[in-house]
């Protein structure tokens, strides 16, 4: 800390070599990076194809530039460059490192050490769902100053404004400051939840460089929107509600109408709940179609027993794109698996939010999760469910407690694998009912049920009307790599349940 006061007290001295002069508000003006961290760890999936700008930090640059701060964003996940080069270039006072999933955590500490390798002297900040949730995965961190437990467009100029000011850090609500003995503890206070019609537009340019590496699946560039932050509801697997207790928040209309006009042609909506609210969706439907942006594409993420019940509002929102898909959380072909997942819905009202969507000319995809638990007949029962009702834009994902969540920690008597590395929904985290073996064997073939599949259920040329003539190479990649989820061997060769007792404590 004194030595990032000392270099404040030289910078202000010299605000004629070209550093930020003072600002009202915070006193002084900082050079803040903003890092999305390089991901060391994607084995499995599908993940390099379903790339997306870091929208969080975007909001968070926003809400920095608001108060006179200087920001720059670096996704490293595009950058041949080295972050000690971004440090030596753009010298910066203070770093926020996003740690949004736990598969980040591994790449988070290791930028922290290659910025104090650089300048021991900028302070690392770390926040993100992940970290939030689950601070406990950075625990003996020696290079992060401190770790941001909410929303990061508060918090983030908070801290900044304490660090230019001088004002002791133990003063900002909703950190976590570290202990000296490896923890991190949390300051008295906590950041009430943004009122969403005060969050400034995310800073879109901040990312121009790397936009046409933000991709999903065949569509490139991808531009990602929110217009709702939370979930009332309580899957038993996510993270999301228990975040955000349960709340859900709406963006307010107009603004949406803004940053929907200023996003690209390919657009994924991230809300974990669109159309949560009919009378919010419907407004939010009318104020979009009275501008003439229209997209391409559009992905939202929904669930099964809002669009069972809500023909009239899709049609309402079809028009807005060319090309409009639905991503469904299906998770289980079975009643008895919906209520174990306490997803809150039925078999039924999956079913006829298929035909709704279907009708009104949606685009259905989706995911199932895999039950170490399965046995032979589970597979054939959600293969059969797949079959017939032609569900073959659909994942399939392995049970998976995360960090931060209650499932986690009602599962920490059964979890035998603690390397974050391996929860990527992929990895087995404790042993299956069935042999090892055949497991995966079983597993592999429900992948081969699927599109992806280009030697048996959908050759490569079907796929040419929909992909750009541009992005064929970009196609072949995804077969390429979509042929490992059918590989039965590249499984067992990354599976690390032990055999005996003791968990495998590797993070």
């Amino acid at each position: 800390m004194h030595r990032l006061a000392a270099k404040m007290k030289q910078a202000i001295a010299q605000v004629d070599c070209g550093i930020p002069r003072p600002h009202e508000e915070s006193g002084f003006a900082l050079r803040v990076l903003l890092v999305k961290p390089r991901n060391l760890t994607a084995h499995f999936g599908l993940a390099p194809f379903f790339r997306t700008e870091p929208l969080g930090l975007e909001y968070i640059a926003s809400a920095l530039a608001a108060e006179g701060h200087q920001t720059r964003i670096v996704d490293m996940a595009f950058e041949r460059r080295s972050m000690a080069h971004f440090i030596r270039s753009f010298q910066p006072q203070v770093v926020g490192i996003s740690c949004l999933h736990i598969l980040d955590v591994d790449g988070t500490l290791a930028h922290a050490a290659e910025i104090k390798a650089a300048d021991p002297s900028v302070f690392v900040a770390v926040g993100g769902h992940s970290i939030a949730s689950y601070p406990q995965a950075v625990a003996g961190a020696k290079h992060i100053d401190a770790l941001c437990a909410g929303e990061g467009e508060s918090i983030f100029p908070a801290l900044c404004r304490a660090l230019a000011s001088g004002q002791p850090l133990d003063t900002v609500a909703s950190l976590l400051l570290p202990a000296g003995d490896g923890r991190f503890i949390a300051t008295d206070a906590t950041q009430p939840w943004l009122e969403m019609e005060e969050i400034l537009p995310p800073d879109r340019a901040a990312v121009r460089r790397y936009r046409k590496h933000y991709v999903c699946l065949n569509y490139m560039p991808v531009w990602t929107l929110e217009t709702t932050r939370g979930c009332r509801h309580r899957c038993k697997f996510c993270s999301v509600w228990q975040f955000y207790g349960g709340s859900c928040r709406y963006h307010a209309p107009q603004h949406v109408r803004e940053d929907f006009a200023a996003t690209g042609r390919n657009l994924f909506i991230i809300d974990d709940l669109f159309w949560a609210d009919r009378t919010r969706s419907e407004t939010l439907a009318r104020e979009l179609l009275a501008a003439p942006t229209r997209k391409n594409w559009i992905l939202v993420q929904s669930r099964a027993d809002l669009v069972s019940r809500s023909a009239d509002l899709l049609r309402l929102w079809r028009s807005l794109a060319k090309n409009f898909d639905i991503f469904f959380g299906f998770e289980s072909p079975t009643r008895q698996g919906l209520n174990f997942l306490q997803k809150g819905s039925d078999i039924a009202k999956t079913l006829e939010a298929v035909r709704v969507a279907r009708e009104c000319g949606f685009g259905v995809t989706g995911n199932f999760i895999v039950d170490p638990d399965f046995t032979e007949e589970d597979f054939r029962t959600l293969w059969d469910f797949v079959e017939r009702h032609k569900l073959f834009r659909v994942g399939f994902t392995i049970l998976t407690p995360l960090p931060g969540t209650q499932f986690f920690e009602s599962s920490l008597d059964r979890l035998k694998v603690f390397d974050w590395n391996q929860y990527d929904l992929h990895h087995l985290l404790w042993k299956p009912r069935l042999p090892v073996e055949r497991f995966f064997e079983l597993y592999c073939e429900t992948w081969r049920r699927t599109v992806l599949n280009a030697a048996g259920r959908k050759k490569w040329w079907q796929w040419l009307p929909q992909v750009d003539l541009r992005h064929i190479g970009h196609l072949a990649r995804i077969l390429t790599r979509s042929q490992q989820l059918m590989n039965p061997r590249a499984y067992l060769a990354e599976y690390r349940v032990p055999d005996g007792p003791e968990p495998v404590r590797l993070s």
